[in-house]
């Protein structure tokens, strides 16, 4: 029972979870005012996002939508007029999973300052999977489950440090070949600064022997 328990809190302490509860003003929606929350991520990761907008003055819609901060700007979900929604996706590039939401104050109503509540839940590796239904469908006893879920957050540890390894060598060659160009800029500074000095040298020599001062 005492492993459990530390398997159980461990599991805990490293699984990536992020929850916010904020008021959302609302405003026409030319105004196109967003409020947006993110949340680094390493590619291939699962990811459970839930939103819910808690009932407030009419007049008010809130939309969402889910995308990641990467060249491509990857798109992962979207939804108009939410009021609870849940969304399930796996990364498709380390970057920052980005949530934005609107809330619309629809015309007719005056902008007297509503505002929505809104929970925001974002989970990740094995913080989003369902293992209650794994547990169910695959008859596991409850240590079982803990361990798969230990082992799932480990698998998601791995993952990122071999992608924080791999962008520490990526920067390492980017310093390395930027202090290179600047060997040889500097070697070429001094080159240049000795060629001015010796033709100096040379043309005042030939000055003053013309003029006979030497």
């Amino acid at each position: 029972m005492k492993l459990l328990f530390v398997l159980t809190a461990i599991a805990a302490l490293l699984a990536l979870a992020t929850a916010i509860e904020f008021d959302l003003s609302a405003a026409p929606e030319a105004a196109n005012s967003r409020r947006c929350l993110s949340q680094w991520l390493p590619k291939n990761t699962h990811v459970k996002v839930n939103a819910k907008a808690l009932p407030g003055f009419p007049g008010q819609k809130v939309n969402m939508e889910i995308h990641d901060d990467s060249p491509h700007l990857n798109q992962y979900g979207a939804r108009n007029q939410m009021d609870d929604v849940t969304f399930r996706f796996d990364t498709q590039a380390h970057a920052n999973v980005i949530a934005c939401f609107q809330n619309v104050l629809e015309p007719g109503y005056p902008s007297d300052g509503r505002a929505l509540t809104i929970q925001f839940t974002m989970e990740s590796g094995a913080m989003a999977e369902d293992f209650h239904r794994v547990q169910q469908e695959e008859k596991l006893k409850p240590m079982e489950i803990e361990l798969r879920r230990l082992s799932m957050t480990l698998d998601d540890i791995q993952e990122e440090l071999q992608y924080l390894k791999q962008r520490e060598g990526t920067l390492r060659d980017a310093n390395e070949r930027m202090n290179g160009r600047v060997k040889t800029f500097s070697f070429f500074s001094i080159a240049v600064l000795i060629g001015v000095a010796g033709y100096q040298v040379f043309y005042l020599r030939n000055f003053f022997q013309q003029k006979k001062l030497i």
